[in-house]
C-alpha cells in the first residue's frame, strides 16, 4: 500500500466524517499525539522534580542544614 492510497482514504473518510459531523482520522491522529506528548511531558518534569536531592532552604524557614552536601558546601570557601 503506497503513501498517496493512505492519504486518499484518509481524505475520502474525513470528508465523509466531517458530512457526518464527527471527527476525521487526521484530528484523532493529531489529538491523541499532542494529548501523549504534553502527557508525557508532565510526568517526566513531575519525576526529575520529585527524584532530585532533597532541597536545602537557607533564608531560615526550612532545616537548619542541608540533608545531604550541595554542590555550594563542597567547595572550598576564599580566603578575604
Amino acid at each position: 500500500m503506497s503513501i498517496s492510497t493512505i492519504a486518499l482514504a484518509l481524505l475520502q473518510t474525513s470528508a465523509e466524517v466531517r458530512a457526518a459531523g464527527g471527527l476525521g482520522p487526521f484530528a484523532w491522529v493529531f489529538m491523541l499525539v499532542s494529548m501523549g506528548s504534553v502527557t508525557t511531558l508532565t510526568v517526566w518534569c513531575f519525576y526529575r522534580v520529585l527524584s532530585t536531592r532533597d532541597h536545602f532552604d537557607p533564608d531560615g524557614t526550612g532545616p537548619s542544614h542541608a540533608p545531604v552536601p550541595g554542590k555550594v558546601e563542597q567547595k572550598k570557601r576564599r580566603k578575604r
